[in-house]
């Protein structure tokens, strides 16, 4: 061979096959994202048991004699007793929380009302149980001007003086048992008719 064969031949280009192989660099690893589902739980708290209300009496009488045989009538063991003065206000007594006394006991000449101006404001809570025991001289006339409101209508039970202390309590111990379904408990303090002079006015 001369010398141009020879120069030729190392001037061929190798093939592909035999060109060396770089090495590759392996894939770097990327872990998959993972999504979380956030679960969220409310843990509800039990209602709270229901609150034993005591027995509840709401007096709103205007004559004070009457006043106190009400408020020695209801002298019992256990029950609440609220007795207003003239000119206190038994509408808002009655719409004070958790809920309306259990009876209120209302004079017609309380807190110098007219038309049984009173009488008709605490309707609306005889819906919620409350029992109106009315005091007044005259259970079925109407006031002028209001023709469904005779005290009859606008009361549960309806009283005229003059009224007793053995009256009331028998009254009031009725009451208990229509309201909670048990006798009624003990007086507080023993009371005899004597311990009182109960004359008619």
């Amino acid at each position: 061979m001369n010398s141009k064969t020879t120069k030729r031949r190392q001037q061929r280009p190798r093939p592909a096959s035999h060109a060396p192989q770089r090495p590759v660099p392996p894939k770097p690893y990327v872990p998959k994202k993972r999504t979380f589902d956030i679960i969220e739980r409310v843990v509800e708290a039990p209602p709270p048991p229901p609150v034993e209300l005591p027995f509840r009496v709401l007096i709103a009488i205007h004559r004070p004699r009457f006043r106190g045989r009400a408020e020695r009538s209801v002298a019992r063991v256990g029950w609440e007793i609220t007795s207003l003065l003239n000119k206190q206000d038994p509408v808002g007594q009655c719409a004070k929380a958790p809920a309306p006394p259990d009876v209120l006991l209302l004079s017609g000449d309380f807190g110098r009302q007219r038309n049984y101006a009173i009488f008709r404001a605490v309707q609306k809570y005889r819906e919620q149980g409350m029992k109106i025991v009315g005091l007044v001289d005259d259970c079925e006339e109407a006031p002028e001007g209001y023709p469904d409101s005779s005290p009859a209508n606008l009361c549960d039970i309806c009283i005229t003086p003059p009224v007793k202390t053995t009256d009331l309590r028998e009254l009031f111990a009725d009451l208990f048992r229509a309201v909670k379904g048990e006798e009624p408990p003990p007086l507080r303090t023993a009371h005899t008719e004597e311990e009182e002079e109960e004359s008619e006015e």
